[in-house]
């Protein structure tokens, strides 16, 4: 313990920011890695991220809470005995608290995902850690709040070509699972489905961004990398799925990485496009555009003859002008980092590059200013670093703001830079989706005469079948739900709801006509278990 204290303390001495303006680079004197920046109600920022010892083996998440002109107000370390943690999305809540997903070593040596709940002082209010398996690379990819609690996206599994990485995660306001759901490819052609970032619509829709690998046209192989765009409604139903393959005559390869939504749900997503006919075959850092009916409609390349090129980051400005933060390579030696400003058809109206780095920026905010914040994890050949920048609607760096600012005002004391245990619920899935028994109903005896026997499961399952994927969904907390029996002619015999307290329904089925019937359980409107008996 004293070691831990010990590293806390040297971390903290040795948190510094260079003197310039911007760009800013915190933790000089120790590696880590930026994955995640919000904006605060209190004009502030909160990055997130990992923090590693010396030689990269082992990693801690890190918070750091920055003022307007991002400095330092506090810092926060996530970890318990060193297991390996990472922050990837955080999020300010309505109470004025935060909700931070990541992954952590502390039960799985590859990594299992966790949500975590502060409160407005930064504070612990509830923690979870999902196990599923091992020798997984499994994680929290984007967590955010909704009425009535909180979504999850989830990455499972480290296999590339893999059909179930793809989850969401429904939450409670205590962290508590009422559902969770699984994409597996009804298409076959599909391989390797990923979402890469999940937004909130304002209409409570899921937006999410990604990847999967696709072949041509009327072609079964090869398999090429393709942007995925999914629209999923609030139960978790897929309104629609498009692995984004032909448009303005032409086969598109590429990915996706984030996407913004205007008010006619035209969607504006930042990604790669590789070019396989150039006459040097590379890619592009681009803009893809698809419509609110999941329809191919462009794509704007902004730089030509690039190669290890890609936009991660894509955000409004106030006029409804584009910002997309990215990068790119001619060559070996020759790298570019830069912030391009657009319309809503591609056109170019400014840029600025900020470094000449391999390393793209990781993600951005623009603030109630109209300003756009990025942040980046930068590899200097020794060790990594993170760098922000803030810059104005006209891709100019910000000023430094003298008028004194209050943060953290929902917080009764001053917040101190300390660390945050993971010292989290444990909840064990044992693979619901896998498992023949969840949500499966029992009925006996069978054949019956007298009297029949139904067991409720305490998980329901239900599938949804789709052009390209099969919703699996698992209920873990569910209300009521309706048992209706079923004779052979589709004559309806029984009907009752029930709630999930009643663990068993005994049903006097002495006057029933000797036959085959099926027994059901109807939740949502969907059939979720269903078993046959025979009456006789």
């Amino acid at each position: 313990m004293k070691s831990h204290i010990s590293f806390i303390i040297l971390w903290l001495l040795c948190l510094t920011v260079n003197g310039q303006i911007w760009p800013k680079i915190y933790f000089i004197n120790y590696p880590n890695l930026s994955y995640t920046v919000i904006k605060t109600n209190d004009r502030g920022y909160i990055i997130g991220g990992q923090l590693f010892n010396w030689d990269e083996s082992i990693s801690n998440g890190f918070l750091y809470k920055l003022s307007i002109n991002g400095d330092i107000i506090w810092n926060k370390t996530i970890y318990q005995n060193f297991e390996g943690t990472s922050v990837f999305d955080i999020n300010q809540t309505s109470d004025g608290g935060y909700i931070i997903g990541g992954s952590t070593d502390k039960y799985d040596s590859w990594g299992d995902p966790f949500i975590m709940k502060l409160n407005a002082c930064a504070e612990k209010e509830w923690c979870r850690i999902y196990t599923v398996g091992q020798n997984r690379f499994d994680y929290t990819q984007s967590i955010k709040q909704i009425p009535g609690g909180y979504i999850a996206m989830m990455f499972y599994g480290n296999d590339v070509f893999s059909n179930d990485k793809l989850y969401l995660y429904r939450l409670d306001n205590n962290g508590d699972l009422l559902w969770q759901q699984q994409y597996g490819n009804t298409d076959s052609l599909m391989a390797g489905a990923e979402g890469y970032d999940m937004i909130v619509t304002p209409d409570l829709k899921y937006l999410i961004t990604g990847f999967c690998y696709y072949p041509d046209s009327g072609k079964t192989s090869p398999k090429y990398f393709r942007p995925l765009i999914i629209t999923v409604d609030s139960t978790g139903s897929a309104i629609w799925e498009l692995p984004w393959r032909f448009v303005s005559g032409q086969h598109f390869y590429g990915n996706a990485n984030r996407t913004i939504v205007d008010n006619s749900n035209i969607l504006y997503s930042s990604g790669r496009h590789w070019d396989k006919e150039a006459v040097s075959p590379g890619d592009k850092p681009t803009m893809i555009k698809t419509d609110s009916n999941g329809n191919e409609l462009a794509y704007y390349d902004l730089i030509t003859d690039s190669w290890q090129a890609v936009f991660f980051t894509i955000n409004w400005f106030a006029d409804s002008t584009i910002a997309l933060g990215g990068g790119w390579s001619y060559s070996m030696t020759d790298h570019h980092q830069a912030v391009f400003k657009v319309d809503r058809n591609g056109s170019v109206i400014d840029s600025v590059e900020l470094l000449q780095s391999l390393y793209s920026f990781s993600d951005a905010v623009t603030d109630t200013d109209n300003k756009l914040f990025l942040v980046s994890g930068q590899h200097d050949g020794n060790q990594w670093r993170t760098y922000a920048w803030k810059l104005n609607s006209d891709l100019e760096y910000d000023t430094l703001y003298t008028h004194p600012f209050v943060y953290d005002s929902l917080c009764p004391h001053p917040i101190s830079s300390d660390t945050i245990p993971l010292d989290c619920v444990i909840v064990g899935l044992n693979e619901p989706f896998e498992n023949p028994e969840t949500g499966r109903l029992k009925v006996y005896p069978n054949p019956a005469s007298e009297v029949l026997h139904v067991e409720i499961p305490d998980k329901l399952k239900a599938e949804t079948h789709s052009p390209v994927f099969n919703l699996t969904t698992v209920y873990h907390q569910w209300k009521s739900a309706v048992m209706e029996v079923y004779d052979l002619f589709g004559k309806q015999v029984f009907s009752k709801e029930i709630s999930r307290g009643e663990k068993q329904l005994k049903l006097n089925i002495a006057e029933w006509p000797r036959g085959m019937y099926v027994v059901r359980l109807v939740y949502n409107g969907k059939t979720v278990a269903s078993e046959k008996v025979v009456v006789g």
